[in-house]
């Protein structure tokens, strides 16, 4: 699968694995849950059934909104790997091009937490010599987060060398 962008025409991105929307979706669900129990906690101690309702009803609202924007925005993240530079790009309404040189970058990290473990994804995190150009690919496969980390490591050394 792959995603393009205005922000870089001509260039095809590989898009992160959709997986990652069921993982950001479960994340929305989990956020109602606390939210409604304080409504309703609330509700009882002030004897309101009307306010427990519409409270319940404006919070389900709000968080399938969020919840339903940060799903669609793993179809409009991808990245590419060039000779020079990494492109990470994302977004729906505001969209975002990141380039990480690979000589500037000092760490790779690939984390995982159990839902994205469940799922068989990572997140890959680049951290560079400059703050402003640090980069984040979520919900990639584990083996391909392993190869990047591998790739983007060896690249960044042998880069850095010809500084």
């Amino acid at each position: 699968m792959t995603v393009a962008t205005p922000l870089a025409p001509g260039i095809t991105f590989t898009r992160i694995s959709t997986d990652h929307a069921k993982v950001r979706a479960l994340v929305g669900a989990f956020w109602f849950v606390p939210v409604a129990v304080l409504l309703i906690i609330a509700a009882v101690a002030w004897s309101s059934l009307l306010w427990l309702i519409i409270s319940l009803a404006a919070v389900l609202v709000l968080i399938l909104t969020v919840t339903a924007v940060k799903v669609r925005a793993v179809y409009y993240t991808g990245y590419h790997e060039t000779d020079e530079e990494l492109l990470v790009c994302r977004g729906i309404m505001f969209r975002r091009l990141d380039v990480v040189p690979y000589g500037r970058m000092q760490e790779v990290k690939v984390e995982d937490g159990p839902l994205l473990r469940g799922y068989g994804l990572a997140s890959i995190t680049m951290e560079t010599a400059s703050a402003t150009a640090d980069a984040k690919i979520p919900g990639v496969p584990r083996a391909e987060a392993d190869r990047l980390r591998r790739r983007l490591t060896e690249l960044g050394t042998t880069k850095m060398e010809g500084l």
